[in-house]
């Protein structure tokens, strides 16, 4: 009985242990010219360690790949960055560019011919080749959600020297004739934030953004997110609107021609609840690209959750094994 009790006290102090390396990770925060603009970005773990870069949504800083996250993948033995996309908290704001014509854009959706964006969602993955560059990562496991999704789908489709694995959350091919998503949940992406300035109702609409895409966190967590979303974030609604003229194009342009080429190991990370790309969408990935890992998380919609943190670094750990690196 004796030797059972030292036995579970061990197995008690390793797992405290545990916890307590992984949540006492620091973030160290940066910035870097990248691809004609900067590009701000906080990194987890040894540098010298592999890399593994999160590539977050439309509209969505880094912040939304929680630290909880970045801390469970640096624990396990990486060098985890996420970043601001540009126009998107603290990196470069393109305001020079104005804003996007939508009558003049609105012909090319579903075209895949060079529409007159800002700027396009290639662009934006060069931005990520440029961040490598800066911090001398030759090759990264990429991750993206969403439009960061589609993202990571290019940088693999265009770079795929610089890939070492891609893991795919919440995203489609960019096949326009795929399934539509819930149109409460696109409504209220398309919804304008308020005209004013005042925390407390951005906040307020922030929040109900996040559970109209399927958040299960606490009102309370909610809250803090969008609270430091827009308090320290430098959030600029009128800026998001370049990004969504790139989805609009870019994630209407089919890319499973390319996709069905790629050879490094691929996860598809897909929530079984999501609203905005539903569940088939992510299958379609899955199937069209050789060797592909499917992993359905349940209860998850459009959103990075803190309850589903532990699965979501499960598959991205599990395709990043594959790799060897």
């Amino acid at each position: 009985m004796k030797m059972k009790i030292m036995y579970f006290k061990q197995i008690f102090i390793v797992s405290l242990i545990t916890i307590l390396t992984t949540n006492n990770i620091a973030a160290q925060s940066g910035e870097v010219y990248s691809n004609g603009i900067t590009i701000a970005y906080e990194a987890f773990g040894n540098k010298d360690n592999g890399a593994i870069i999160l590539i977050q949504g439309t509209g969505a800083t880094m912040l939304h790949y929680p630290k909880e996250l970045c801390q469970k993948l640096a624990s396990k033995g990486f060098y985890v960055i996420r970043f601001d996309n540009r126009d998107i908290g603290l990196s470069t704001h393109l305001d020079s560019l104005g804003q996007p014509d939508w009558n003049a854009i609105g012909p090319y959706v579903g075209t895949c011919k060079s529409a007159p964006l800002p700027y396009t969602l290639l662009d934006m993955g060069k931005d990520v080749i440029g961040l490598l560059d800066a911090l001398n990562i030759k090759k990264a496991h990429i991750v993206g959600a969403s439009m960061g999704g589609a993202i990571a789908q290019l940088i693999a489709i265009h770079f795929p020297d610089r890939v070492l694995s891609l893991t795919s959350i919440s995203a489609s091919s960019g096949n326009p004739k795929r399934p539509q998503g819930d149109g409460k949940a696109l409504a209220a992406m398309a919804t304008p934030p308020p005209s004013s300035s005042n925390e407390d109702s951005l906040v307020t609409y922030l929040v109900n953004v996040y559970k109209v895409l399927g958040a299960v966190d606490s009102d309370e967590v909610l809250m803090r997110r969008a609270q430091r979303h827009v308090k320290y974030r430098n959030w600029d609604p009128p800026a998001v609107n370049r990004q969504v003229a790139a989805v609009l194009i870019g994630d209407n342009c089919d890319r499973r021609p390319e996709l069905s080429k790629l050879k490094m190991p691929v996860m598809v990370i897909h929530g079984d609840s999501d609203p905005v790309v539903p569940l088939e969408a992510g299958k379609e990935v899955a199937a069209t690209i050789p060797g592909a890992e499917l992993c359905i998380i349940n209860g998850m919609g459009h959103d990075i959750s803190l309850k589903f943190v532990n699965q979501i670094a499960d598959c991205i750990i599990k395709i990043v094994s594959r790799s060897g690196k």
